[in-house]
């Protein structure tokens, strides 16, 4: 009896065993026969959907013919046409005076600062007094010359018996009187010219003692304790802005091709009392540098836009025209590569690769791949 319940075990063990197996194997099979495989050297991948499932609807696109635009945002600043950095050009001399405070209204040629000069203005005065003194010292020399010539030989014609002796001693007098005479106009010269040299060294200091308001306009800013303070060469030491035309102001040299004489640019300011929408003009492009300047177009009350108000420029950066398109959304990438989803047989949703040139804002250029007409999937 033992023995018959242990072989009705073994028998009801192998029995559960096969049952597993059975299952196992339908398992895989369901599941292999869920979907097909894709076969090697196929150039696009075909996706089907298990069976029983409904039908999927697509949302088709068509290749086109269009223009493709793309654009950058450029930021831009709100500030004064003119402006003036006022500094000395020169270093290690003590400041005198400041002549104007923040928020004063100046006009162009205005004394703003100066530095200590140690009486060189008196110098000046006295150099000046003794070129000209001298100068006309060095006009006397000719004239008494003159002058002492024709009186010599009056003297010789009138007065003397016109011997070869007298004649010799008249012109050997007159030679005397003449390197005399030349001695003195060099003597002359040399301090004129010595005097001259230091007037202008003077002239220069006294100037560089100086600066000046280069236009008309309101002193924006002013280094704090300046006077008694020693300068150094162009250390900025206050500010003055031309507050009566404002201009939006972009950075970059290299932005300058970006844009066309008498081509409006939109622009946009997202805060502040001049929030909204605009539209600009360049700006005197013959004198664009490394700034590039741009104004209002048409009546725009410019008085709610603040100065440093900061703005977006919308501009094209590059343009395909007539060419075949399709909405970004619809052009996808993978490992670089640009393709579409189109619906193929049963339903089917397959990627086809294409190429494309200039991807644009809102579409892009479809240069190969496509036929124009030819749908793909948008969603």
């Amino acid at each position: 009896m033992k023995r018959k319940r242990v072989d009705s075990e073994k028998t009801d063990r192998k029995e559960s065993i096969k049952r597993i197996k059975l299952a196992l194997i339908l398992t895989l099979l369901c599941c292999t026969g869920c979907a097909k495989a894709v076969p090697e050297g196929e150039d696009h991948l075909i996706i089907t959907e298990k069976e029983g499932e409904e039908r999927i609807s697509y949302t088709m696109t068509e290749v086109s013919t269009g223009d493709v635009v793309l654009t950058e945002r450029i930021e831009c600043t709100y500030l004064q046409v003119e402006d003036q950095d006022v500094s000395f050009s020169v270093s290690g001399r003590r400041i005198a005076r400041t002549l104007v405070r923040e928020g004063d209204t100046v006009v162009k040629g205005q004394l703003l600062a100066e530095l200590a000069n140690d009486q060189a203005g008196s110098r000046i005065d006295e150099l000046e007094y003794q070129i000209a003194r001298n100068s006309l010292l060095l006009e006397h020399v000719d004239e008494n010359e003159n002058n002492e010539l024709s009186a010599r030989w009056l003297q010789f014609l009138y007065r003397s018996g016109g011997t070869k002796e007298e004649e010799e001693a008249l012109k050997e007098s007159i030679r005397q009187l003449q390197t005399n005479d030349e001695y003195l106009r060099e003597d002359y010269r040399d301090a004129i010219e010595l005097d001259r040299i230091e007037l202008e060294s003077l002239r220069k200091s006294d100037a560089e003692s100086r600066v000046y308001a280069k236009m008309n306009g309101t002193v924006s800013w002013v280094k704090n304790n300046l006077e008694g303070s020693t300068c150094t060469r162009d250390e900025i030491i206050m500010k003055i802005i031309d507050g009566s035309e404002c201009l939006f102001v972009v950075e970059g040299e290299e932005l300058g091709e970006l844009f066309a004489e008498g081509v409006p640019v939109e622009m946009s300011i997202s805060s502040g009392t001049g929030a909204g929408q605009y539209q600009l003009l360049p700006y005197k492009m013959e004198d664009w540098g490394e700034r590039l300047t741009f104004s209002l177009q048409g009546e725009v009350d410019s008085s709610s836009i603040e100065v440093g108000a900061a703005g977006s420029m919308q501009v094209v950066v590059d343009r395909r025209e007539g060419v075949l398109t399709l909405p970004s959304r619809a052009v996808h990438t993978a490992d670089g590569k640009p393709y579409v989803y189109v619906e193929g047989e049963g339903n089917t949703r397959e990627v086809k690769w294409i190429e494309t040139g200039l991807h644009g804002d809102e579409s892009v250029e479809i240069t190969g791949g496509l036929e124009q007409g030819e749908k793909v999937i948008l969603k």
